[in-house]
């Protein structure tokens, strides 16, 4: 494996409002509720990257920045560095926000990931398949879950470069034999800045992903069969909660 991912930025999104978590989320970001007694979900995925290797994480802010800044401060008592990008007026969307944080992002490739996601997986294999073939972008997939729930990426089988991407709302119930969900966690070059339009909220896997795709660029799959949990409502959470302490009891 490739040494160096402490070189590699690593861009957590974490500005939502967790509306649905709610009245969870009305005093703390979604990011920030518990998966543990006393352990925020933020905190498990930085100290689980630190244990793969990574070091430096700039996390985007805008519902109750102030949480989150003091409970991590710069990331040095985690042993890690963390950097913010705060959102001020109306959240900036997944592509809106990689393209604020475009002067601060410092290695030439970079991690992308939800915040708001459990998952144990190690992502070093992503990063190393990223490395080795250069493309524009590696998003990470995966077949669990309903079609419908998600955006949907068609690879080539023998490839595994996209060939086609379908945003929701699609009409596909089913995988089939190439067709795979979109998790959320990406590889991306810096290139991909010249993509992304600057000072309005853009949504990556609606807006920018599809014209990509369709305009045969460089993106490739990462299939995955690792859990990924969203913890969207309370009903997710407490199966995201149940499956930490399964995971970590023994």
């Amino acid at each position: 494996m490739n040494s160096d991912y402490k070189d590699i930025d690593v861009v957590i999104l974490a500005a939502g409002l967790g509306i649905r978590l709610r009245p969870l989320t009305d005093t703390i970001p979604k990011v920030m509720v518990p998966i543990a007694p006393g352990l925020p979900l933020l905190e498990h995925s930085v100290l689980l990257l630190k244990s793969q290797g990574f070091r430096r994480f700039i996390l985007n802010l805008h519902y109750l920045p102030d949480i989150i800044t003091a409970h991590f401060g710069d990331g040095s008592r985690f042993g890690v560095s963390i950097r913010y990008s705060t959102e001020q007026g109306e959240i900036l969307e997944t592509g809106g926000a990689i393209k604020k944080m475009e002067s601060m992002i410092e290695s030439k490739v970079f991690l992308l990931m939800y915040g708001d996601h459990l998952f144990f997986m190690d992502l070093r294999p992503l990063v190393d398949s990223h490395l080795a073939k250069k493309p524009l972008a590696t998003i990470t997939l995966k077949r669990s879950g309903n079609a419908q729930d998600g955006d949907l990426a068609q690879i080539d089988t023998a490839t595994h470069k996209i060939i086609a991407w379908h945003a929701r709302p699609h009409k596909h119930t089913t995988f089939g034999e190439s067709l795979y969900l979109n998790t959320g966690f990406d590889m991306f070059s810096k290139k991909i800045f010249s993509y992304i339009p600057g000072g309005r909220p853009v949504k990556l896997d609606i807006e920018i992903l599809p014209d990509l795709v369709a305009k045969k660029e460089e993106i490739y799959g990462y299939v995955t069969e690792e859990p990924i949990l969203d913890m969207g409502n309370p009903e997710k959470y407490e199966a995201a909660k149940k499956y930490y302490q399964d995971k970590t009891s023994h």
